[in-house]
């Protein structure tokens, strides 16, 4: 079904400004999981303060002084901003929301997205919030269940909506639409396409395909690529894992598509410059379950583990799925980004690890255990600090400078 479609001018198809220190979304400023920097040859991570959030796996968006994670504590579904620097509680936003553990701790999956003055967040359920950046208060709620037809996944909802140009992206997954499109200001509906799917647990993806600007979706059961324009399909490619869990963040590059997820699937490379999508290379055994992955340089980096497979760095050409190198992590999966051309690594027991993945081989620079217990939240950095979180809720602000 399609409404109201966006007039898009090559102008428009901007993220609005965020600073360049900022994280103000999920993977960070344009979802790259990339900011410009440098943490050089030798890291000492330093824990500057530690807080109890509440159980999820929700990540942490800093922007300024403010640093802001969900969690969920005692069936409530709980917001915090923190001053950045230090650790103090600036404002709390609550609201009822069950924990519901299902083969996990429970609790909210989705990193919040800010832009400007507004905090964007949403629960496992479908409690759709805009907060204000100033002092928590709502400046509007949706639900994706009861406004917008959808029904949760599993898991939950896990895929974090995203503003392009003043539109809120958000993914119900409902009967009549997989896409909503909401006026970012005040939530009014704006546009709806795409068809009945299932849901996934990807954020959606934005980029250029054959010259139009398109929104990327990993569901439940495919990826779909939608003309932001006329809410078309541009493409899709079925893609069906164990229980509907497409998870990992996709990578677009020059008509190529990058795809991975776990229960055996592992990953693909697709190429969707022609009339029908041609895969160029598979292996199932690489496998993200919900890791996410690194465009850098033409190269795929990223670490690759399941729950069977052992954690591996790797750095992978692309277009040939030529391994340039493998090396191992602690534990079985791990979240990472790139300040610069270093890479910070949280694996999934703790274990904080920074290096430099350069396509002739890895050099460590430093590694340190800044938590104990599961870490499955996506990893953050800004301003020389870096914010992690298990499981369970133990949150840590650690400098890497």
């Amino acid at each position: 079904m399609k409404t109201c479609l966006l007039p898009l001018s090559a102008a428009a198809f901007l993220l609005l400004p965020a600073a360049a220190s900022d994280w103000p979304r999920y993977l960070g400023p344009d979802g790259a999981a990339k900011v410009e920097g440098e943490l050089g040859a030798s890291v000492e991570p330093e824990v500057l303060w530690k807080a109890d959030v509440g159980k999820g796996c929700s990540g942490f968006v800093i922007v300024g002084d403010r640093a802001i994670v969900p969690g969920n504590q005692g069936d409530k579904d709980i917001i915090w901003c923190f001053e950045a620097s230090t650790g103090k509680v600036l404002w709390k936003h609550e609201y009822p929301e069950e924990l519901n553990p299902k083969l996990y701790a429970g609790g909210p999956n989705v990193t919040p997205t800010v832009v400007g003055d507004r905090v964007y967040t949403l629960s496992r359920t479908g409690n759709l919030f805009c907060l204000s950046l100033t002092d928590g208060s709502v400046k509007w709620h949706k639900h994706y269940q009861t406004d917008f037809g959808g029904k949760d996944p599993s898991w939950g909802y896990s895929a974090a909506p995203v503003v392009w140009n003043d539109w809120l992206y958000c993914l119900p997954c409902s009967g009549d639409a997989a896409v909503y499109a909401l006026d970012a200001k005040t939530g009014e509906v704006k546009s709806r396409f795409g068809g009945k799917t299932k849901p996934g647990y990807a954020t959606p993806v934005f980029f250029e395909h054959k010259g139009k600007k398109a929104m990327g979706a990993f569901h439940g059961r495919e990826f779909i690529a939608y003309d932001l324009a006329t809410g078309d399909e541009l493409f899709d490619f079925g893609w069906r894992t164990s229980y509907d869990v497409n998870a990992s963040n996709p990578q677009y590059l020059d008509g190529k598509l990058f795809l991975a997820s776990g229960y055996g699937m592992g990953y693909v490379v697709v190429d969707v410059s022609g009339a029908e999508p041609k895969v160029l290379h598979k292996e199932e055994d690489t496998r993200m379950i919900f890791q996410n992955s690194i465009l850098q340089d033409g190269d795929i980096v990223g670490v690759f583990g399941d729950k069977n497979i052992d954690a591996e760095l790797i750095r992978m050409d692309m277009a040939s799925g030529k391994i340039h190198w493998r090396q191992g992590m602690p534990g079985t999966r791990g979240s990472s980004l790139m300040v610069g051309d270093s890479i910070v690594v949280l694996a999934e027991t703790g274990d904080l690890v920074v290096g430099k993945p350069a396509r002739e081989g890895w050099k460590e620079s430093g590694r340190a255990k800044v938590l104990s217990g599961k870490c499955w939240a996506p990893v953050a950095y800004a301003n020389g600090r870096v914010f992690a979180k298990t499981n369970e809720g133990q949150a840590v602000c650690v400098s890497v400078k």
